[in-house]
């Protein structure tokens, strides 16, 4: 048998494929698409062919109909003849009025632009929350207070105690703008951005607090008035300098924190009054939760600013305080009933409240009693997971103490002594009557 035929066929076979092969690369490559061994440059054109049509009609009646649509969709300044195919009256309008009008709404807006990039930083400089807060512990305080209620003496009191407080703030921010721009929580303020000097953050105090304090010595009575002005004094020198000295800041400020409510009470009442001290530990004591878990999650930026806060001195101290004046509510509201300023019925209600901050508040002492008093730092990943647990128990004390101090306030407001007695009065004429 002889091999040649089938020999001579495989080479056939062979040239074949590799000219086919050839062929077919050469196609691909022509076409955009890329090949195995092809260059690796050459990519697909997907790119969409158009089209142009080759027919143009140019009928009468098709150019009739785009002269009318181009009339109708046009806009021209010239309307001194009436057009038929606007459906309404077109009125001319004068182009210099109406360049005049743009220019005085212009200005207009520009001036009251103005005005706000003015005012704004004056605004902040009052720390507007904190002040909203102090005024509104005053407020509820004088609507507790047992005496008869003036609403001049109550304006007195709101537009007095607002103004001592923007002052202190303003004082507070003028002293500390080196410091403040070292903390993510006040670098927006306005001393440190620069929007106003501390010279004139000083003079805005000297106004707000002298006013302020006039204001509460002719409207309401003398001893609100030395409670506003040495408040302003607390807080501005006393708990601003001690800030950076020694973690006893806290319950200086806490002090601060009290002396609004007093000044509600004694706008109508006198301080001898045990209700009055009363109102005053309450805001005391709630300082403690509500300011030392928002410190702890951002104890290191305090470090940094230089402030000495017990959130990165003693943060196991820093709990434990959060703790014990979050459990100091509940006999502090016993006495708003036990001295008559409410019913016994606010115990009820109270008591809820103050069970829902402690809880969270022993929760997050528990969890840094145990992160820090076995004093295990071996087992870094552990340790860690146990501060992340902190914080987020931190975080929500935080925002039920948010919550806590509106709530147990006007509670207190509802279930003032005496407050619903006008419901009764008619049933026991009535039974007197029948008797």
């Amino acid at each position: 048998m002889s091999f040649t035929p089938i020999w001579s066929r495989a080479q056939n076979a062979v040239v074949f494929t590799t000219k086919l092969r050839l062929a077919t690369r050469r196609l691909m490559s022509i076409r955009g698409i890329k090949t195995r061994n092809g260059p690796k440059d050459v990519h697909l054109n997907t790119a969409p062919i158009e089209f142009t049509p080759n027919i143009i009609r140019n009928s009468p009646k098709e150019s009739a109909i785009a002269e009318s649509a181009r009339k109708a969709l046009s806009c021209t300044t010239d309307v001194s003849e009436k057009s038929s195919h606007i459906p309404f009256e077109v009125k001319s309008i004068d182009p210099k009025l109406r360049k005049a009008k743009r220019e005085s709404l212009d200005r207009s807006h520009e001036s009251s632009v103005n005005l706000k990039k003015l005012i704004d930083p004056y605004i902040q400089l009052s720390k507007p929350r904190l002040t909203m807060l102090v005024m509104l512990s005053a407020i509820c305080s004088y609507a507790i207070s047992p005496n008869a209620v003036s609403v001049s003496q109550l304006l007195s009191l709101t537009v007095g105690t607002t103004l001592c407080s923007a002052s202190a703030n303003a004082i507070n921010m003028g002293r500390e703008p080196d410091f403040d721009r070292q903390m993510i929580r006040t670098q927006a303020r306005p001393v440190v951005r620069g929007l106003v000097t501390p010279s004139q953050a000083y003079k805005f105090a000297a106004l707000c607090g002298t006013v302020g304090s006039a204001v509460l010595w002719t409207g309401v009575n003398s001893a609100v008035a030395l409670l506003g002005a040495s408040n302003i004094v607390l807080y501005a020198w006393i708990y601003t300098s001690l800030k950076r000295r020694h973690i006893i800041n806290t319950w200086a400020g806490a002090l601060v924190g009290a002396i609004p409510p007093l000044m509600g009470w004694a706008a109508a009442s006198p301080l001898t009054d045990p209700g009055a001290w009363c109102i005053a530990g309450l805001l005391y004591a709630w300082q403690f939760p509500h300011f030392n878990t928002l410190s702890h999650n951002i104890r290191n930026e305090y470090r940094n600013a230089g402030y000495v806060m017990t959130a990165w001195k003693n943060p196991l101290l820093n709990a434990r305080v959060a703790l014990r004046y979050s459990l100091l509510m509940f006999p502090i509201c016993f006495g708003f009933s036990y001295f008559g300023v409410t019913d016994w019925m606010y115990q009820i209600d109270s008591g809820i409240i103050n069970a829902w901050m402690s809880f969270w508040a022993f929760k997050f002492y528990w969890q840094q009693n145990k992160n820090y008093y076995t004093r295990d730092f071996g087992d870094k990943a552990k340790y860690n997971k146990g501060l992340t647990i902190a914080n987020g128990f931190a975080k929500k004390t935080f925002l039920v103490s948010v919550l806590h101090l509106p709530a147990v306030l006007i509670l207190a407001i509802l279930h003032k002594k005496g407050r619903w007695n006008w419901l009764f009065e008619d049933e026991g004429k009535e039974e007197t009557l029948e008797s």
